[in-house]
Parts: C-alpha cells; sequence; structure tokens
C-alpha cells in the first residue's frame, strides 16, 4: 500500500492513522475485543506509515505536504525532515507497546471508561504526530493543544479527588503555558511575517528591526509555552500526574507529552532563532543554566521519594534537561546526544513505568520500602527495570551510555567543562536512587509470597512490551542506528551545522 500512495501523501497518512483509531474505538466501544484490535492494527498501520518516509528524507531530504494558506506567510503544513522523524518513529513504535500493555493493566483491573482512555490515548498520538511533522509554529500549535486536551481525561481516568485534583493542575499548567506559546507566535510573524521552521532559523533577519529586547522575551515566551518539558520551576504538574494510570504515565514520559516539549524547545533553538543568533542573545548559555539546575535539583529530590512512580517522574524532568541541556550547549556533538536521546530515553523510561505498573497490578505495592523481595516473585519484570535504571545511569551496554558519551563529547567540543561536570555528577546521582530499587527488590527478603508472573493469564500483555522495551534498551547501545535513529540525527545535525 505504501507503495500505491505518493510520497508526499504519507505525512497526511501519519496523521489519518490515529484520528481513525480514535473514530473506531468510539464505533466499537461496546465491543472491547474489536476494538483493542482496531488500536493494535491503527499503531501498527502508523508505525509502518512513518517508518516508509525514512529513507526518503535521508536521501533526498524533507517532505512537505500544504494543506491550506491560513495567513499570508502561514499554510496549515506538514513537513517531514530527519529531526521530526526520529520523534515520530519513537512515538509510533511505543504506541504499539503501549496498546498492548494497556489491554492487559484495564482488564486486569477491572478499570472503569475503557472506551474514553483508548479514545484520548488516540487522540494524544494524533497530536504528539502532529508536532512531530509539523512545518510551522501555527501548525505546531495547533497539534501541541489538541496533546493538552486529550491527556486531561486520561490523567483525571480514577475520578477521584486527588485525580481531579491532578487533572486540574495538570490542565492548568499546560494552558497557561498554551497563552505564551500563541504569544511568542505572534511575535516571530509580527518581526519576519513567517513562522515556518527552516534549518539555522529563520528570525537573525529580524535583528534589522527588531530589539534584542523582543526576541529575548519571544525566546521566554515559548520556553513557558513548552512547559510540557517539565524544567523547573514549572515543573509541579508532572510529579501531581503521577495519579493517573501507570499506562497515563508512560503516555506522559516516553511516548508523547513530555517529549513533544524537549522537541519544541530544540525546534526554537535551532530551526526557528539558529545557533548564531542564539550565541549573540546569550540565550544558549542562558538555557544551558536552567537544564543544569533542573538536572541536579530533580535528582536531589527523586532521592528522597519512596512512591516509586514519583521518583520515576522526578527522573524523568532530570533526563528531560539533558536533552535541552544538549540543545543548549549549540554544539554539533551535543545536538546529536539531544535528538537520539529522545528516543532512547522513551525506550528506557517507559520500560520503568511497565515495570511500575505491573508491580502495581500484581501485588499491589506502589511504594519502595514496600518492595523486599519483589524480584524475586517477579524476575523478569524486575530484570528489565534494573536494565531500564542502569541506562538512566549512563552505564554500558545500554542505550543512555550512547547518548550520554555524544552529550560529554559536545561539552568538549564546545569547551563547555562545567557542563561536563553537570553531566557526570547527575548520572552519579541516578545511581543513588536507582540502586536502592534494585537491592531492595532483589535482596532483601520479601515479606510476602508475592504473586508469581505466570499466575495471571492477562499479565502476558504487560510483560511481553516491557520485556521488549527492556530489550531495546540493550540494543540501541550495541546497534545505536535502528529505525535509523542515528542516521536521521546526524542527517539533521549536518543540515544545522554542516557536518560534525
Amino acid at each position: 500500500m505504501m507503495e500505491l500512495l505518493s510520497i508526499e501523501y504519507r505525512p497526511l497518512l501519519a496523521i489519518f492513522w490515529p484520528g481513525a483509531v480514535a473514530c473506531l474505538i468510539l464505533l466499537f466501544g461496546s465491543r472491547p475485543n474489536v476494538r483493542e484490535s482496531w488500536i493494535l492494527i491503527g499503531s501498527t498501520l502508523l508505525f509502518l506509515t512513518v517508518l516508509s518516509m525514512t529513507p526518503v528524507v535521508l536521501q533526498q531530504g524533507s517532505i512537505t505536504f500544504k494543506w491550506f494558506n491560513l495567513l499570508p506567510g502561514i499554510d496549515f503544513a506538514l513537513q517531514v525532515d530527519a529531526f521530526g522523524l526520529i520523534f515520530a518513529t519513537t512515538s509510533s513504535f511505543l504506541w504499539i507497546l503501549v496498546s498492548l500493555y494497556s489491554i492487559g493493566y484495564m482488564r486486569s483491573l477491572d478499570e472503569h471508561a475503557q472506551t474514553r482512555f483508548f479514545f484520548c490515548f488516540a487522540l494524544a498520538l494524533l497530536g504528539a504526530i502532529g508536532i512531530a511533522l509539523s512545518a510551522n509554529l501555527v501548525t505546531m500549535f495547533v497539534f501541541y493543544e489538541i496533546l493538552t486536551l486529550s491527556t486531561y481525561p486520561l490523567v483525571a481516568h480514577d475520578e477521584t479527588p486527588e485525580a481531579i485534583h491532578g487533572g486540574h493542575k495538570y490542565l492548568a499548567y499546560l494552558l497557561t503555558g498554551g497563552v505564551f506559546f500563541l504569544f511568542g507566535i505572534l511575535t516571530v510573524y509580527y518581526a519576519v511575517g513567517t513562522t515556518d521552521f527552516t534549518p539555522n532559523g529563520i528570525l537573525k533577519p529580524a535583528l534589522d528591526g527588531t530589539s534584542r529586547l523582543t526576541l529575548q522575551i519571544a525566546f521566554f515566551c515559548f520556553m513557558m509555552g513548552f512547559v510540557k518539558a517539565a524544567w523547573m520551576p514549572v515543573h509541579a504538574w508532572l510529579p501531581t500526574a503521577m495519579v493517573a494510570p501507570t499506562p497515563v504515565s508512560a503516555l506522559l514520559h516516553a511516548v508523547a507529552v513530555v517529549k513533544a516539549g524537549v522537541f519544541g524547545i530544540i525546534r526554537i533553538v535551532y530551526y526557528l532563532y539558529g545557533t548564531e543568533l542564539m550565541h549573540e542573545l546569550s540565550l544558549g548559555i542562558t538555557l544551558a543554566c536552567v537544564a543544569s539546575f533542573t538536572i541536579i535539583v530533580a535528582n536531589l529530590y527523586a532521592i528522597g521519594q519512596d512512591n516509586l512512580k514519583r521518583l520515576l517522574a522526578y527522573s524523568t524532568i532530570n533526563q528531560l534537561s539533558f536533552i535541552i541541556l544538549g540543545a543548549a550547549i549549540l554544539s554539533p556533538m551535543a545536538a546529536i546526544g539531544a535528538m537520539i536521546h529522545i528516543a532512547y530515553h522513551g525506550f528506557m523510561k517507559i520500560t520503568l513505568f511497565l515495570c511500575a505498573g505491573a508491580i502495581m497490578v500484581v501485588t499491589g505495592k506502589k511504594q519502595i520500602s514496600q518492595m523486599a523481595g519483589v524480584g524475586r516473585v517477579m524476575p523478569i519484570t524486575l530484570m528489565a527495570f534494573t536494565v531500564a535504571a542502569f541506562g538512566m545511569c549512563s552505564i554500558p551496554p545500554l542505550a543512555g551510555f550512547i547518548s550520554k558519551w555524544y552529550f560529554c563529547l559536545g561539552t568538549i567540543q564546545a569547551d563547555q567543562m562545567a557542563f561536563l561536570f553537570v553531566a557526570i555528577t547527575a548520572s552519579v546521582l541516578d545511581l543513588v536512587y536507582f540502586f536502592p530499587v534494585v537491592r531492595t527488590a532483589f535482596f532483601e527478603k520479601p515479606k510476602d509470597a508475592g504473586v508469581k508472573e505466570t499466575g495471571r493469564p492477562l499479565y502476558l500483555f504487560m510483560v511481553v512490551p516491557l520485556g521488549i522495551t527492556g530489550i531495546f534498551s540493550v540494543l540501541f547501545c550495541l546497534f545505536p542506528n535502528m529505525f535509523h535513529i542515528f542516521d536521521l540525527a546526524q542527517t539533521a545535525v549536518n543540515n544545522l551545522f554542516g557536518g560534525v
């Protein structure tokens, strides 16, 4: 089918699949087996569509689909480039695995409102893929808000007072960020008459007629707009959102939401402002300092957590700012590290959350202090958790080692040794809070018999996805170019810097 479809229409097809799945979920809501079959079919078709565009982008350059004109200089348009494909490939592949996991999770707990849950999940993927393939700020804004609104019911899914509070806080932060995002868009359009994403940026000519302060304020607005990146001090929504079901936490942390935030920041840095203007306005060093502060403080918060999902939330805040810091260094090697870490972190972090959910479903335990000996009765789950956790600590042969290695090379390349120290310190702190979890699970005596992994048939729907993502956390270190992730990052950086 892919061969029969003209290449310029495939970006539209990528947007079509999650939208079609959302409609089919509503249509077959009373028939769970059919409903969930459509989810697995649609997510697979989305991944194959995204993957089919990769060779074309690597060989011929970006693919553009212009839908319609909104204003002079602004089209509602999709553009598939190398950087966007990293995010789209990661999100579309992980949607398959999270969907399979969600079936086991939701049915094991006999969760209410499953049709609403899967419908909103599909809309969230529509938003994420749209963000990845947006050709300009206006198109990105539309899909960004779709992602925000579709994930609110997921965060508040349990409908308890705590869940409703978490959902309201989530929505308040993200909708406020959307106002800042819109103001930034209007400022850019006023300055240069377009909002298109272009390698090396579009705002450099604006210095002739726009004050430096105006462009610096616009950058601040974009940073506030991408509050999904959870940089400090605008991070509080993320730990609070951990009241959501575990598949939602996986969506927030690995598949769509927070990745949309850091993806947007990289777009602003490299495709709107450009490295030269970032240096001239001193925005790179400012952004790097904010990211460094977030990395260290988030790790310190994580050390004090007993709730496993909250620990993982602060770990996510730390890792997201690694991506931001890699972009802010403004060197080719660091940019490669930032881009590939979007994918590698996605696989490692989703493994951690899927494991946390499996432990909760099978044993009912959410606190780390309650997990003594859990690794002895759930060895597959805890082995996957250990692999992903040590990957977060940049220990080889795990995926986190590769992206952090390029980041460290980038700090040396840019002669920014202070940020190399930040990276090394953060990896040590990662180990400080992840190792006790592993020690408690494997080496402390169990307080009860627990439930064996083979004891519940539906659990296979959970253990298979987390096993696959755990394996990928290793394979991405041994074979960094799976799904052409490394080639895409190198192509994107070559377009930005003219070579590594």
